[in-house]
């Protein structure tokens, strides 16, 4: 911290705000004028920045790598199977329907807190786009 500036935001105090910086997620803009001032003025902090910076984009890029798997083809089978079922039972309806797409789509967030804890959360959902008429 800068000897000088008595009214730079103490160290203590801006390193909890470094991986939302990182992040993109503080939204006022004197909070994110005062964080970037204390960066500009206090070498230390700028250099926890970068290096939390630089850790965080690895650990993105290993866990993009690692959870990039094929779906077992057991369960890509299962999943082709439940949605030709739906379809047949949607044709023998006497509702007249037409089908344009089933998505599927599975999501992973990972974060990491400042006192080390990861939290992980997966979500699903099954999406069918109906057609424009």
């Amino acid at each position: 911290m800068s000897l000088n500036d008595k009214n730079l935001t103490p160290c203590d105090q801006m390193l909890p705000s470094i991986i939302l910086y990182i992040d993109h997620e503080i939204f006022e803009d004197d909070q994110l004028s005062v964080i970037e001032t204390h960066f500009s003025e206090c070498p230390g902090c700028l250099q926890v920045m970068q290096q939390e910076t630089k850790t965080l984009n690895q650990v993105r890029a290993l866990l993009c790598n690692a959870l990039n798997e094929q779906a077992p083809e057991d369960l890509t089978n299962k999943i082709n199977l439940t949605i030709e079922d739906i379809y047949n039972q949607m044709l023998k309806s006497n509702q007249p329907q037409t089908i344009t797409e089933f998505t599927y789509t599975q999501t992973t967030y990972t974060e990491f807190t400042p006192d080390g804890a990861t939290q992980i959360e997966i979500t699903s959902e099954i999406r069918r786009q109906f057609p424009l008429e």
